[in-house]
């Protein structure tokens, strides 16, 4: 044995804890703090509350959840919940106390305890502090949107400029092509940028549908004919398909469901084969509301990341070892924002025996 592996073997386990720069806290199968690490009393503002039981953290702590008004529930405590058996990851809490007058938010992970014959023996938290970088993404997002806002005039200005020249110079169609390229790109990044405005102002609680009657079809319609001049020559045997029920009236914000059916059918376009078709079909709901599906030919999404697709900057590809390098993992999380802006929710589903299904649905009419 090297002297170096000799000198591991006298650390005891609550040494090596007491080093960490992570909280780290024990408990008995009774839910009693058995431990808590130098760094776990720091990062709470308290000693560990040795002789409490569960139902007196949050006035020992002044635990909260994350809007810091709403006591944090006993039962949905990681270290209850793991002592009941169940893993649990980055939990928000916020802890406010004389130590932490304005309130420290914390991430807390817990795991289970169990011995060599797999009986539940306590359980362990590991939490750090994470107020800071929540500042800091809340001051990036601050400033990304300050930064976004201001390119919406320069971009008008050259989709302006565009059109123009399209209408001027109409008789050389090879210019005109190369103007629609410039037309098709500038769209889409104003797309692009509306859709990252939205998703911000409804993070802040403020986004507020401008609803009015529309008719589904002509809306639907619209989103084929923008998606096919979208495809243009690149892709010339892409198929899109329409089915929407006729006189069907919504009531919608219009920019906001076009914005979030042309992120959908870009998904498609993006997976979809190069001569594969994309299908937007719409539908009555039993309870009176509509649903639109936009489906494609493409590998289809697994199972495990069905929900994280919708996550702001989650950048899942359905193609194993597969980036799309154009990705920022926003298209998705605006459509889900947009849904419940309207009430409404979304989801994908695969489709047998290929591609994946992407559902909009939204309530009845008041």
């Amino acid at each position: 044995m090297t002297p170096s592996a000799e000198a591991f073997g006298r650390l005891d386990l609550y040494t090596v804890l007491h080093s960490l720069p992570h909280g780290v806290t024990l408990a008995n199968t009774e839910g009693r703090i058995v431990f808590s690490n130098a760094a776990a009393d720091k990062i709470l503002g308290m000693s560990a509350a040795v002789e409490a039981s569960p139902e007196d953290w949050a006035d020992h702590y002044g635990v909260f959840l994350p809007d810091g008004q709403t006591p944090f529930p006993t039962e949905e405590y990681p270290l209850v919940r793991a002592v009941q058996g169940e893993r649990t990851e980055d939990v928000e809490m916020l802890v406010r106390n004389p130590q932490h007058p304005a309130g420290a938010l914390i991430a807390v992970s817990g795991q289970p305890l169990r011995d060599e014959g797999g009986e539940l023996i306590g359980a362990a938290v590991v939490f750090r502090d994470i107020t800071e970088l929540r500042r800091a993404q809340r001051l990036k997002d601050e400033l990304a949107a300050f930064i976004v806002h201001d390119l919406k005039n320069p971009l008008t200005a050259i989709i302006g400029t565009v059109d123009i020249l399209v209408m001027e110079h109409d008789e050389d169609a090879e210019l005109v092509e190369d103007l629609d390229t410039v037309r098709l790109a500038a769209r889409r990044l104003n797309r692009m940028i509306l859709n990252l405005l939205d998703t911000h102002v409804a993070e802040d609680g403020a986004l507020e549908p401008n609803l009015a009657d529309i008719d589904l079809a002509d809306l639907l319609s619209d989103v084929r004919a923008a998606a096919l001049g979208s495809v243009g020559g690149r892709q010339g045997e892409q198929r899109i398909l329409l089915t929407a029920p006729e006189g069907r009236i919504v009531r919608v914000d219009r920019e906001l469901i076009f914005r979030t059916l042309m992120n959908l059918v870009d998904n498609c376009l993006k997976y979809g084969p190069d001569d594969g078709r994309i299908w937007i079909d719409a539908e009555v709901t039993a309870a009176g509301g509509t649903r639109i599906t936009v489906r494609d030919e493409g590998p289809g999404v697994p199972e495990r990341l069905r929900e994280r697709i919708f996550d702001k900057y989650t950048r899942v590809e359905r193609v194993e070892g597969y980036r799309s390098k154009d990705s920022r993992g926003l298209g998705l999380r605006f459509c889900r924002v947009v849904a419940d802006a309207h009430g409404g929710r979304i989801w994908v589903e695969d489709v047998e025996p290929t591609g994946a299904r992407f559902f909009l649905e939204l309530p009845p009419n008041d």
